[in-house]
């Protein structure tokens, strides 16, 4: 019996935040191995967005976008990404894009800061957005491209929201003006007054909107989560650059907590197909981790939940995970009948103990649009590796569904590359059905508990062995009743097989909420793991099951009642098999897997609807 992971409890401490990227990095970098689980390994690496030339630059806070109302240049990706300088020099916005999904990506410009001079020495550009007009705004047709980003001197005695817009889809940019403007970082001259982290939308009304953190109203609130409004597509705004009104309705508070120390930051919003708006944000602040939180509007964006004392939900899913810090939010619309929403963070951790978990770096929050309750999550298409010196490892990993919502790009730094960072890239499943697994190159889109995996042509396997039932997972804890079909080969040893239903996965043989229907030299069996093993039904496979020898198994999960067949890939014989209902009846939504016990195996051909 192994312990099973608390899922309830009182939050640790948590530093103060709203440090500079360039300080972020370097905390993340000394702190990163200390702090990444030993449970599970990476799935993919990623694809380069952009690969820094020398450990001097700082790579940070990525954002892409797949333009959608610029006529024959739709499905083009834009891309860009906090840039800073390692000596805390004047840095700039590289601008890539990529015509081929994502494949290879190419540099279409270098932003500079547009406020050089004596007030603004040494500039560095943060916190970068990307947005396309998708109608007329002003006198700005659609398609019209949009870039924010937050410009502050290496002084930080200052933080100011820059605006550029480009009319030939990226590659040339002009300079508009400064949206807002605030003090520098906590600790600076004029600290502790800053603003941060610009997220622009389109609100209910159809105008543009730019949601933000804020710290000028301190002493009274440490930090908001605040918005203005454009009508005439960003030229000019409901609040002046300080912050005071400038037409109705002004600078507008979404999240404003009554505790001195707590900071609501961060912000992004989705927007619903009924014209239902939500909002994701950080809470950090003493006793806290920087949780995600979310709350809804039903006016379009003018007021959230109860108001801003309204701290909305916090972000947890149904086996006790929860986000903490950069939260980022987008809607889908595959997977339920209003869509559904996926969270990305930082990092994730156990609600209980506040320890990470082992999808920590690479877990995808989901939840059907419509539903109010507990969060599911999937693995996101690569796990960010940390440690990397000057690398803000999974920083707001970005998230951009493809249209169908079948898929999800995840774009984030990463620790890995020829000098030790790069933006990484890459799309798969967004945990939705039907599914097919694609271990063409790498395992892309499965999280490792255990084991040593590679994968190549089609075939993923584990060489590794031992006794700790070595698992690799993938789809969505949401998935209630599907069908799973895979190949197994044991390499060695005595059994392999397939997990579905899999919530709460951890490192261990019997680590997981989840039935096991395995293979051995002799039976096709199903059981129950609930950090213990409980046998539930078997069935002789005739003559036996050589190693080296592929088998093909079908389970079916309906309700309660699983059905298991198997037959030797490629036979003509009749499956064998056999029908079980779970009396328990508890595992009732969850993940598929791949595992072995006491041995080696492969696995191919698995797909699941």
């Amino acid at each position: 019996m192994r312990q099973h992971a608390p899922r309830r409890g009182v939050l640790p401490l948590a530093p103060p935040r709203r440090l500079p990227a360039l300080l972020a990095a370097l905390v993340l970098a000394a702190g990163a191995l200390l702090l990444h689980p030993s449970g599970a390994r990476a799935n993919g690496v990623g694809d380069s967005l952009y690969t820094r030339a020398s450990t001097s630059e700082v790579i940070a806070y990525s954002r892409v976008i797949r333009l959608a109302h610029s006529g024959s240049a739709d499905g083009t990706l834009i891309g860009t990404f906090e840039h800073a300088a390692r000596d805390g020099g004047p840095t700039s916005l590289v601008i890539r894009t990529s015509t081929d999904d994502g494949a290879t990506w190419r540099t279409l410009t270098t932003l500079q800061d547009p406020l050089t001079g004596t007030d603004h020495p040494s500039d560095q550009i943060w916190q970068p957005f990307l947005f396309e007009l998708p109608r007329q705004m002003g006198s700005y047709p659609a398609g019209t491209l949009l870039l924010t980003a937050n410009i502050a001197p290496s002084t930080n005695t200052r933080t100011d929201f820059v605006l550029w817009r480009s009319t030939d889809h990226g590659a040339t940019w002009s300079y508009q003006s400064v949206l807002q403007t605030g003090g520098g970082s906590r600790g600076a001259p004029n600290g502790g007054s800053g603003i941060w982290e610009p997220f622009l939308t389109v609100d209910g009304a159809g105008r543009l909107a730019l949601y933000f953190a804020d710290e000028r109203g301190e002493p009274a609130y440490a930090q908001t989560v605040s918005h203005m409004v454009s009508g005439d597509g960003g030229v000019t705004w409901s609040a002046r650059p300080d912050g005071t009104v400038n037409v109705a309705p002004g600078l507008v508070d979404d999240v404003r907590s009554t505790s001195a120390t707590d900071r609501p930051g961060m912000p992004t919003t989705a927007t619903l197909p009924d014209g239902r708006m939500v909002l994701a944000y950080e809470i950090c602040g003493t006793g806290r981790n920087c949780e995600a939180y979310t709350k809804t509007s039903t006016d379009g964006g003018t007021t959230w939940g109860g108001g801003p004392a309204d701290l909305g939900t916090m972000a947890v899913t149904t086996d006790g995970r929860y986000l903490g810090s950069s939260p980022y939010l987008v809607w889908s619309p595959a997977g339920g009948t209003a869509g559904r929403l996926l969270l990305s963070g930082m990092r994730t951790r156990f609600t209980g103990s506040n320890a990470f978990t082992p999808e920590d770096r690479q877990a995808i929050f989901t939840r059907d649009a419509d539903s109010s309750g507990a969060w599911s999550w999937t693995p996101a298409p690569f796990q960010p590796l940390a440690g990397g010196t000057y690398c803000s490892t999974s920083y707001s990993p970005h998230l951009l569904p493809d249209a169908t919502g079948t898929s999800v790009r995840y774009t984030t730094a990463t620790a890995t590359g020829p000098t030790g960072c790069m933006a990484a890239t890459a799309a798969a499943n967004s945990g939705v059905l039907p599914y097919t697994a694609d271990f063409t190159r790498d395992t892309s889109g499965w999280i490792e508990y255990g084991g040593c995996w590679a994968a190549s042509n089609g075939v993923v396997s584990e060489s590794c062995g031992g006794t700790d039932g070595n698992k690799s997972v993938a789809g969505s804890t949401s998935w209630t009743d599907y069908q799973m079909e895979g190949e197994v080969r044991r390499d060695s040893g005595t059994q392999a097989g397939f997990v579905v239903r899999a919530t709460d996965p951890r490192t261990g043989a019997d680590a997981l909420d989840g039935y096991y229907v395995g293979v051995s030299s002799a039976t096709l069996f199903l059981g129950r793991q609930r950090d213990s093993w409980t046998p539930l039904a078997q069935v002789a496979i005739p003559g036996g099951l050589a190693t080296g020898v592929w088998y093909r198994v079908t389970v079916r999960a309906t309700g309660c009642t699983l059905t298991v067949t198997g037959v030797p890939a490629g036979s003509s014989a009749s499956p064998v098999g056999f029908t079980h209902t779970d009396s328990g009846c508890s595992l009732t939504s969850g993940a598929v897997g791949l595992r072995d016990q006491a041995g080696t195996a492969s696995w191919r051909n698995i797909t699941v609807r």
